[in-house]
């Protein structure tokens, strides 16, 4: 998943062109657009040393620290309640990768037996060995039962 997050054109250096700050499971990047083209940067998600908001009346400026010594991003023209949010996602990306190796959990779910995070459609769990019981949605039950309208339930008889 992927999280986009736009700068004011209120701002200074954003009138024309605004910044926007991605932010997905495996990278946070920083892309500056110019007449000539446009300026990408990106730090890995593990290199995330921390993240830096600096809050004004209306509008934050952000600055992610990296640990692997390169430059940091800057991006300054958001909203203040965009910044927060920010932060948070790739506070709670960083959680995850700590706790469960991965940055997103949407295909993720804990096993019943150990309570060890394994894939969501997964039928044997990878720690434990225990079989999975397999979950089926509303949706799947309504499209498994047959219709009694359709032709497919009716009882044919051969004369």
């Amino acid at each position: 998943m992927e999280h986009r997050f736009q700068t004011s054109r209120f701002t200074r250096g954003n009138v024309i062109f605004p910044t926007v700050l991605v932010v997905s499971d495996r990278h946070v990047t920083r892309i500056k657009p110019s007449f000539a083209g446009r300026v990408e940067e990106s730090i890995s998600l593990r290199q995330v040393s921390s993240v830096t908001v600096s809050q004004g009346s209306i509008f934050a400026d952000i600055v992610v620290h990296s640990a692997g010594g390169t430059d940091p991003l800057r991006s300054h023209g958001h909203t203040n309640a965009e910044a927060a949010r920010l932060k948070q996602i790739i506070e709670e990306f960083q959680t995850n990768i700590l706790t469960a190796g991965v940055a997103d959990l949407s295909g993720l779910r804990a096993c019943p037996r150990c309570a060890e995070t394994i894939k969501a459609a997964a039928q044997v769990c990878r720690h434990c060995g225990a079989d999975i019981p397999i979950e089926l949605t509303e949706e799947f039950t309504r499209a498994a039962a047959p219709d009694a309208s359709s032709s497919y339930a009716k009882n044919w008889t051969w004369s």
